[in-house]
């Protein structure tokens, strides 16, 4: 399916705000959805209790018009809404069960300080939540098709609604433009806006994107063959890409947008996609100097500065006399795909906080000293006293450190470091031993 062009000019407008929804409404009652920045794309053919066609698609990311620079933080990372009421997260977004969601309820956007949201559903009716301020709906007027989508604009407090034929109707926010005068090879079936609120994107069930205003097309799935049908689709909020999801959780990243996983072959019947401002960062994005070691335990880093929480968690160690130095800071996370898992920093590292403190990632664990040995940091076992994974599963010994044999926690906690913006460590032979069942991949 072709790109539409935009036919407007963009307005200028301030950077969007991006921050978490308290909550939204389903069938008028409230649906707690914990952190989510939007939530976009619900199918409005409902199938909260049938489903859509297909079975499965791979499970891997397809990628779209190459990237025009580093992959956005996973902070914007995604969830999954199912029709069993799971919210599954991805890449460090929130995981949690919910309510299953209404059969006419077709999509969620946020407020711009978060506060609040608008509800949409399938016959037009709007339900503001929160802080949000209502701007009119389509219920009650003569609709040619469904609505399927909605997208907030941060400049005006307004909204977009889209419906299945590719119309989009303005409240409160400016017009773009539409396909609804255009022959669909397959119905709209959700938007997104971007994050600037300039333009928005339409995408149909086949994949096929059309962008309006100061959107940009960065490639779609319009001439692939899919196995189950495109239902919505989510953008970062720094921009340069967007995600589309398949009624079975495949998901497809296209320019910036990186891919988290996705949840085709599990079964599940997804209906929206989320994008969470909360998640995973960097922890050494302020390092001077980083530089990369070898892959052991964990994974070896030199340079000096702050060294901040992977996400959300607890701390529960900061020294232990059996690591050089007696540095061991150990947290457990409490959010994303590693909830319960230990992580540590050790060696070299001048603790910053003390244990029971809760941390973000934007809490500073310690001060990284540019001395050997260099600082290690990967997973911990439990109950984080002082232990790292590898070690504690038999996978590291004198022989291994001294032949710099990589770990399997090690070089999982590498990747992770890698998808994060972090340059990721040496590696070489391949890694000893296996993670248990379960573990997240990254």
């Amino acid at each position: 399916m072709p790109v539409v062009a935009p036919t407007s000019s963009p307005r200028r407008r301030p950077p969007r705000l991006r921050a978490a929804v308290a909550g939204a409404v389903a069938c008028a009652a409230l649906l707690a959805l914990g952190s989510w920045a939007s939530v976009a794309g619900a199918s409005a053919r409902a199938d909260a209790g049938t489903g859509l066609p297909g079975t499965g698609l791979t499970g891997t990311a397809s990628p779209g018009s190459p990237a025009a620079g580093p992959a956005v933080p996973v902070s914007q990372s995604y969830s999954l809404l199912t029709t069993t009421g799971r919210l599954v997260g991805y890449g460090g977004a929130l995981s949690a069960r919910v309510p299953a969601p209404s059969a006419t309820v077709v999509g969620v956007a946020p407020t711009p300080d978060g506060r609040g949201a608008w509800v949409a559903e399938a016959d037009g009716s709007v339900v503001a939540v929160g802080d949000a301020a209502s701007h009119g709906q389509a219920a009650g007027t003569a609709l040619p098709s469904p609505v399927v989508g909605i997208a907030a604009d941060p400049v005006t407090g307004g909204y977009w609604l889209a419906t299945a034929a590719g119309g989009v109707d303005a409240f409160g926010a400016p017009s773009f433009g539409s396909v609804g005068s255009v022959h669909l090879n397959q119905p709209v079936v959700g938007m997104a806006a971007t994050p600037d609120g300039g333009g928005y994107w339409l995408v149909a069930a086949d994949g096929g994107i059309f962008a309006f205003g100061d959107a940009t097309f960065f490639g779609s799935t319009g001439s692939m063959h899919l196995v189950a049908p495109v239902v919505g689709m989510a953008t970062p909020a720094g921009g340069g890409g967007y995600w589309l999801v398949a009624a079975d959780g495949g998901v497809f990243a296209f320019g910036r947008a990186p891919f988290y996983g996705s949840g085709a072959g599990t079964g599940d019947r997804v209906v929206a996609m989320a994008v969470g401002d909360g998640g995973y960062q960097n922890p050494l994005r302020a390092v001077a100097g980083l530089r990369a070691g070898r892959i052991d335990q964990g994974v070896d880093y030199a340079g000096a500065g702050p060294v901040y929480a992977v996400g959300d968690g607890v701390v529960t160690s900061t020294t232990n006399s059996g690591w050089p130095g007696g540095a061991f800071i150990a947290y457990r996370l409490t959010d994303g795909p590693a909830a319960g898992r230990y992580v540590y920093v050790a060696e070299n590292v001048v603790p910053e906080v003390a244990v029971g403190q809760q941390v973000t990632p934007s809490t500073v664990l310690g001060i990284l000293v540019d001395a050997s040995p260099d600082m290690e940091t990967g997973w911990a076992a439990p109950p984080g006293l002082g232990n790292a994974a590898a070690g504690a599963a038999g996978q590291w010994t004198a022989a291994t450190d001294r032949q710099s044999i990589p770990t399997a926690y090690g070089e999982n906690f590498s990747q992770l470091m890698a998808a994060l913006g972090a340059p990721p460590g040496i590696g070489g032979a391949a890694p000893t031993g296996s993670l248990p069942a379960g573990w997240p991949t990254w």
